[in-house]
This record gives C-alpha cells, sequence and structure tokens, in this order.
C-alpha cells in the first residue's frame, strides 16, 4: 500500500491520550472527542509517498497533526472518523502534517517546522510563577541551532507534548529573535 503524496500511518498506541495511573490504578480522562489536546499526535509511518526522497522511513516514528486521528460528530450526531481515515487503523497524511520524526534517539524537525521548549527556570519567569511567553530554546530545527535561546512571534506556537515533555511546534519563520534582550 502506497499513496501518490501521503505517508501512511498508524497510532504509535491509542488515538485518543487517555489514562492517568494511579498507584495500581489507571483512571480514564478522557470523556469527550471534541477536545484538540486529547487527540494522539503520535504515529507510526506504514508507507511512504511515492517519488519521496527525505529522511523518514517505514518504521519511524513521528509526530504528526493532531486532526489526522481526531473523530468528530456530525450533524447528524453520527461518529465520523476524519478526513485522513483509510480504513482499520491507517490514516493518510501529507508531508506537511508530519511534523517531528525520530531517528535512532534523536528527534529531528520536518520541513519549515521547529519546536521550542518553553524557558521556565530563570529570573523573571520564577517572579512570575510561569513560563517566559514568547521565548524559548530550540529542541528541534532545520533552520536554527539546537539549544539556542530565541524569540518567537505571539500566537504562532502550538503545544506539543514529546517524550513526556511539552514543547511549542511552530515554523521555522515564526523565530524572530535569536538570544533574549536583557531588560
Amino acid at each position: 500500500m502506497q499513496a501518490p503524496q501521503s505517508f501512511i500511518v498508524t497510532p504509535k498506541g491509542k488515538r485518543y491520550k487517555s489514562g492517568k495511573k494511579i498507584g495500581d490504578v489507571t483512571f480514564e480522562t478522557v470523556t469527550s472527542i471534541e477536545d484538540a489536546k486529547d487527540v494522539s499526535k503520535e504515529a507510526i509511518v506504514v508507507a511512504l509517498p511515492l517519488n519521496y526522497n527525505g529522511e523518514i522511513e517505514v518504521g519511524d516514528e513521528v509526530i504528526i497533526h493532531h486532526n489526522i486521528f481526531r473523530m468528530y460528530y456530525d450533524q447528524k450526531g453520527n461518529m465520523k472518523y476524519s478526513r485522513a481515515y483509510l480504513y482499520d487503523d491507517y490514516y493518510h497524511a501529507i508531508p506537511e502534517e508530519v511534523f517531528l520524526y525520530k531517528k535512532g534517539k534523536e528527534w529531528k524537525a520536518n520541513d519549515e517546522f521547529c519546536f521550542i521548549e518553553p524557558v521556565t527556570d530563570d529570573n523573571i519567569s520564577l517572579l512570575e510563577g510561569q513560563q517566559l511567553p514568547h521565548t524559548g530554546i530550540v529542541f528541534a530545527s532545520n533552520t536554527h541551532p539546537k539549544g539556542m535561546e530565541i524569540g518567537f512571534t505571539p500566537e504562532s506556537e502550538y503545544e506539543v507534548w514529546v517524550d513526556g515533555k511539552m514543547y511549542y511546534r511552530m515554523r521555522d519563520i515564526d523565530v524572530c529573535v535569536y538570544e533574549r534582550f536583557e531588560a
């Protein structure tokens, strides 16, 4: 099975993140399909697009767009799969919907996307008790050096969890400042 312009992917686990383990008991925490933050973004590549010549290979773990595995209710109240659904647990994702892929133990950004780790452990963010807005450290990018402290444009970030840690997913073009200026 191969698609002309799309990756074929399958969920790494469940389509919806659920289950908080407390002791030996796992509690179901997702009670609705409407919230995009509950949709799993972790997938395994099953097939590559025809004529694809990038680094992603069959079997690689990828982080994809949240609407690939998402389900919804139509106007009549019937539950429907996303437009990306093929059959069984197979979905198609165009290259622009594949944001990050894992090679060995290292995560790499796909296309023009970058992943930024929020700044939470400096003097300013500690005083505010939260993450410093519009600031972060490059985790993965094809354009910006890994580990570089950057500033980014407002409303460009989208929270994504990778290996149990939260990062901002954005486009490389949204990075606008290297090394924050101190006031």
